[in-house]
């Protein structure tokens, strides 16, 4: 009897499979792959949702600029900016409404009146963006290119400008605002010196002498402008009654 317990209990105890460090490797080896795989899939998941993020942030970005370019055209609109482009051949449709923003715009950033910059633009170039004087000033608020260069370096701006891209009705609005708000920054404020320096430059304007020959002469630019910005800020109705 005791050799046949004996013997069941060495077969019971060959029942009991002990372990083979060879599975335990291939174990751990399928739960490694197995983690692996799950956080690939996680980062292709979570690179995935980061692409869709900055689509979506993108297309809220655009959506914000529409509808601050929309309300800055309905500033101009109450503020009488369209009643200088009436005459206007060369803007059309969308075009007027963001040269219109672009004014509204950029005239704040540079502490402005819109409606200055509008009278500035009128007497310029009749509001059309591709105008060339006979010195190679260019576009809306005929811009020198030499000038227009020295304006995006101080803004900090890297690359070179090509004089056609002044052309752009946006971009030389930006520039052409942020110019005279320099110069009426150098000349504190006094618009009429300022806007003879816009013209004729700013060392012609700073050896001006009031009430001379040469200023009487370069006077007549200011008093166009000052007569356009006049023009916009009278309401049509006293302007009908007169």
């Amino acid at each position: 009897m005791f050799a046949f317990g004996a013997s069941v209990a060495g077969a019971a105890l060959g029942l009991v499979k002990q372990p083979d460090p060879g599975g335990q490797v291939d174990q751990f080896a399928f739960a490694t792959a197995a983690a692996v795989e799950v956080a690939r899939s996680a980062g292709e998941r979570a690179r995935s949702a980061e692409v869709a993020l900055t689509a979506v942030q993108a297309r809220i970005a655009a959506l914000s600029a529409v509808e601050q370019e929309l309300t800055d055209f309905q500033d101009a609109e109450r503020m009488g900016l369209a009643r200088l482009l009436r005459d206007s051949t060369t803007l059309w449709g969308n075009q007027r409404q963001r040269v219109l923003s672009a004014i509204v715009r950029e005239s704040r950033r540079n502490g402005l009146d819109p409606a200055l910059v509008a009278a500035v633009i009128h007497v310029e170039s009749r509001f059309d963006p591709f105008a060339v004087s006979y010195v190679g000033a260019r576009g809306l608020m005929q811009l020198m290119p030499p000038t227009a260069s020295w304006l995006l370096e101080k803004d900090g701006a890297a690359g070179r400008l090509h004089p056609a891209q002044l052309f752009n009705p946006e971009l030389n609005i930006a520039l052409g605002t942020s110019y005279l708000a320099r110069l009426m920054d150098r000349f504190e404020g006094d618009l009429v010196r300022a806007l003879i320096a816009y013209n004729a430059g700013p060392s012609v304007a700073r050896s001006l002498q009031r009430g001379s020959k040469s200023w009487r002469k370069l006077e007549v630019y200011p008093r166009d402008v000052l007569a356009a910005y006049k023009a916009v800020l009278t309401p049509p109705q006293q302007v009908a009654a007169r």
